[in-house]
């Protein structure tokens, strides 16, 4: 009792109350902080908007909510949100556009303000986390020196600070290292098949789902798959099942497990045959109307069969079914996730399903390539998307969700997380997905769907939580730290903003002025990739024509994914800004690149130029016309004049030379102009029902063949492009060609008349 009386004695009230009042005090210097941050971003993603980069903008303002304040007047009204009481809401008058309208000056003063902005928000997070450590704070300083890490990656104090580890050139912790290992293991699983051909032969068997509904087939075999598919795809079946063992090996290397992936698939180009097989195993299949109207694939006994549309779809399909059987994962959303995630590490393209696939206010709905007029299936715009849901402060889709979903209301955001999700956890431990897809069926089974309930039995099972796990998402694809940064080796969108990006743009613009094309925007995202293939080809001098400029070698210094995206990229060595006109004009005579220059499914490019060399990107911004007048036409139109005779086959490349040797014309140096009909994305109808017939100003029929869009290289290919190669140069004089189809039960034509010089 004396001990107490002694004690109050000597603590006087004013030290009392600053004991009460030390938290609220800590906790004021930390709001204080978090507003300077967030101010320094807030001023440069108003710049970023001024000066033209409204996306850049975008995402900063997207920071300053999830980092440090989620109340930020300026950044909401940035984002277009309005108060509404004591919340924030989209704000239904605010107009937005993501259109990259800045110079290339005002690009790289921006990426270089942005470094060193970068380095000030560092710099005050390390003085911070210094702060508190002085105070024995630990939980404070730790974060605050894994925020030095986030804006600044090669902070050594930060480093030390948080135990990392050297993992050759970056650092991390243990976690973080499996993660880089298993990430660079599946990358080169992948990038090694891409270079291995699996022997496939013709085979002659009977299939009873076919046989019943009659239609006709072909078949082929590999070790592991049958395929069956429509007569006359016999070369695109056969490559779909060089992908098929490609994509089995890259599974056996990715999962842990081990699954004995083989079996049957057919697939067909039109979805009349895949309504036909449907309708004729009416009792065995359920919700079969609703199937025909929404999906694409189905499966009957042991056979999965589909419409694909293209080469590319049918490719896209075997993989997917190939990953999906590998993963044996049963619920929707965990089993399209990894469907998605194997097709986009594969091709960085998704083609069979795509995102915003719905009109405003209509239901959303799961459908194939065939309906073109939604979104680009490039996988960049699917990793866009993923990145500013990860920055998503509130209304983003909580992985808890994700294996729980209904097929029939998978929604866009579900499908974006579900992939960008079995990404992640694809590099991290499949296992924890094998375990989610099992809980949440057990739940699916009984016909139930207990969030809660199952995020508890999940971290029971495997000791990590989602609440872990999503977190982990977030910093992922937010690069938070060295090791994520590095696996996701992005090329920041502004520094790829290169020199004389505007000027390119105003003549690329011009040139599809003059062949009656709307104008496109310029995206910053866009052009990233352009920057790493222009880089790529400035480096390596000797992979120069029409094969070499649309890939990339690793032994070079390339990447599978840059391969990916170089086969359909324009590409011009030797580019000089003041003969841009004559090369535009000579890009008319390349069918691949003419396709970029004549339609008006094209709504945004990027463009980036290192030394002499200029590559376009111009399939991620493929979509809907802006004008409801536009639609497909044909090449030369109707009263054209001037139009050359022949083109030299080098400058197409060695797609169009494959086309001659198989017509007996191998060796031949010239062919006749080429003629082009152009659907922007993909080609609609019976792919097998289209002809071309061109006659000259004496009745003489013009001896040619058609090339589809099932190629890899850019002059020959394009999505949604066929070619009519004539064999001969043309006749001077008049020229008919008259175009014809069957699509969706109707005879389709398309005539033109045009004069050759």
């Amino acid at each position: 009792m004396t001990f107490v009386r002694s004690f109050r004695r000597v603590l006087h009230p004013a030290f009392v109350l600053a004991l009460l009042l030390a938290p609220l005090v800590a906790q004021d210097d930390e709001t204080r902080f978090n507003l300077a941050q967030a101010d320094k971003l807030n001023q440069f993603a108003k710049n970023a908007s001024k000066k033209g980069f409204p996306r850049q903008a975008r995402e900063i303002w997207m920071r300053v909510l999830k980092l440090y304040d989620p109340d930020n007047a300026d950044a909401r009204k940035g984002l277009g949100h309005v108060r509404v009481g004591s919340s924030w809401a989209p704000d239904p008058k605010a107009v937005t556009s993501l259109d990259d309208t800045g110079t290339s000056a005002d690009a790289a003063a921006l990426f270089r303000a942005f470094e060193n902005l970068k380095k000030e928000l560092a710099a005050a997070h390390k003085r911070q986390a210094q702060h508190w450590a002085k105070a024995e704070r630990n939980d404070k300083a730790m974060h605050h020196w894994n925020m030095v890490l986030r804006w600044v990656k090669d902070d050594v104090d930060a480093q030390k600070a948080l135990d990392h580890r050297d993992l050759g050139g970056i650092t991390g912790t243990d976690l973080e290292q499996k993660l880089y290992e298993r990430s660079k293991m599946i990358e080169q699983a992948v990038a090694e098949q891409g270079r291995i051909d699996y022997p496939v032969e013709a085979v002659q068997v009977q299939e009873p789902v076919l046989e019943r509904a009659q239609v006709k087939y072909v078949s082929f075999r590999s070790e592991h798959f049958l395929l069956h598919g429509d007569p006359g795809e016999e070369d695109n079946l056969q490559r779909a099942l060089v992908w098929a063992e490609r994509a089995r090996r890259v599974c056996e290397a990715a999962f842990p497990w081990s699954a004995d992936v083989r079996g049957k698939m057919a697939y067909f180009v039109a979805k009349d045959t895949y309504v036909q097989i449907l309708r004729a195993h009416a009792d065995q299949v359920p919700n079969v109307e609703w199937r025909i109207e929404h999906t694409s694939t189905s499966g009957i006994g042991d056979l999965l069969f589909g419409c694909t549309g293209s080469a590319q779809v049918l490719f896209d399909a075997v993989v997917r079914n190939v990953a999906q059987r590998h993963a044996g994962f049963r619920t929707t959303g965990l089993s399209e996730g990894i469907g998605h995630t194997l097709v986009g590490m594969m091709f960085n393209n998704n083609r069979l399903f795509q995102v915003g696939l719905t009109k405003p206010d209509e239901e959303e709905t799961v459908t194939t390539e065939e309906e073109f007029e939604y979104r680009s299936p490039d996988f960049d715009v699917w990793k866009t998307l993923a990145l500013e849901m990860a920055w998503k402060l509130t209304g983003g889709v909580p992985v808890v969700q994700v294996p729980l979903v209904d097929v029939m209301t998978f929604s866009n955001e579900e499908r974006i997380k579900a992939w960008s999700f079995c990404d992640y956890v694809l590099r991290r431990d499949p296992e924890l997905l094998r375990a989610l897809d099992n809980l949440a069926m057990e739940q699916l089974s009984a016909r139930r769907r207990q969030p809660v309930e199952l995020a508890n039995k999940f971290a029971q099972a495997t000791q990590v939580t989602l609440a872990q796990l999503d977190k982990e998402w977030e910093d992922f694809w937010t690069e938070a730290t060295p090791v994520l940064a590095a696996i996701r080796n992005n090329t920041p969108p502004l520094k790829a903003v290169g020199k004389n990006v505007e000027k390119w743009l105003v003549a690329f613009n011009e040139a599809r002025a003059a062949n009656r094309a709307t104008p496109v925007t310029l995206s910053a995202q866009f052009s990233t990739r352009c920057y790493e293939h222009a880089l790529y080809l400035k480096a390596n001098k000797g992979e120069r024509g029409p094969l070499a400029e649309h890939r990339q070698l690793g032994e070079l210094g390339g990447t599978h994914l840059g391969s990916m995206f170089a086969q359909m990229a324009l590409v011009e060595v030797g580019a000089d800004l003041g003969k841009a006109k004559k090369m535009f004009e000579r890009w008319m005579g390349i069918p691949g690149y003419r396709d970029a220059l004549v339609h008006d499914f094209l709504r945004t490019v990027g463009i980036s130029q290192e030394g002499d060399v200029l590559v376009i990107n111009v399939t991620s911004g493929l979509g809907p016309p802006k004008s409801k007048k536009s639609g497909y036409l044909c090449h030369p139109w109707k009263g054209a004049t001037g139009i050359e005779v022949q083109v030299d086959v080098a400058d197409i490349g060695p797609e169009l030379v494959a086309l001659l040797e198989k017509h007996g014309r191998k060796g031949q140096k010239v062919v006749g102009y080429p003629l082009t009909l152009h659907f922007g994305i993909n080609i609609p109808g019976d792919r097998h029902s289209y002809r071309c017939t061109a006659i000259d100003a004496r009745g003489n029929r013009i001896d040619g063949a058609i090339l589809l869009d099932s190629g890899t290289i850019r002059r020959s290919t394009a999505p949604g492009m066929l070619t009519f190669y004539p064999f001969d140069p043309l006749p001077r004089g008049r020229i008919t060609v008259r175009w014809t189809w069957d699509q969706d039960g109707k005879a389709m034509d398309l005539t033109a008349d045009f004069t050759t010089k």
